[in-house]
């Protein structure tokens, strides 16, 4: 006869199997994130937040020398050339060809439409309110060298 002479036997030792397997696995990840937490390797809260740029740090890093994240950090954006590091971020055409700094005024306009502001950009934000947009200049123009 072959085979499994006991198949409860069987099923008892790949549930115990898969147990240690699971217990094995999720030690090794806690470790991983206690001695992550413990070198800094891990983000905390993203500067700025509860700022009146709240909303940009979700893509944004804003503090100086600020990792990038899916966009370009905006520490010094104010006064800044419009689609500064060309060599990191791919930006579009559209806003490479606007040429000229970030002006309050010009990034009123990109904030409240950047489609308008820069036929074609990438970007997707729109905030409608001119208050928020205001706060979020004013913030942004603290941040400077």
């Amino acid at each position: 006869m072959t085979g499994v002479r006991d198949p409860g036997l069987a099923r008892r030792l790949v549930a115990r199997h898969t147990l240690i397997i699971t217990f094995l696995v999720t030690a090794g990840v806690a470790a991983s994130v206690a001695w992550a937490a413990s070198a800094g390797r891990i983000p905390g809260e993203p500067w700025g937040r509860g700022t009146a740029a709240d909303s940009c740090v979700v893509c944004h890093s804003l503090e100086r020398g600020g990792p990038f994240r899916v966009a370009p950090n905006l520490f010094g954006i104010v006064g800044a050339e419009k689609a500064r590091d060309r060599d990191w971020y791919g930006y579009t055409a559209a806003l490479r060809q606007k040429g000229g700094t970030w002006t309050e005024a010009d990034l009123d306009l990109y904030l409240a439409d950047a489609s308008a502001f820069a036929p074609g950009t990438s970007k997707t934000i729109r905030i409608t309110d001119a208050e928020e947009r205001k706060q979020i200049i004013a913030f942004l123009k603290t941040l400077h060298r």
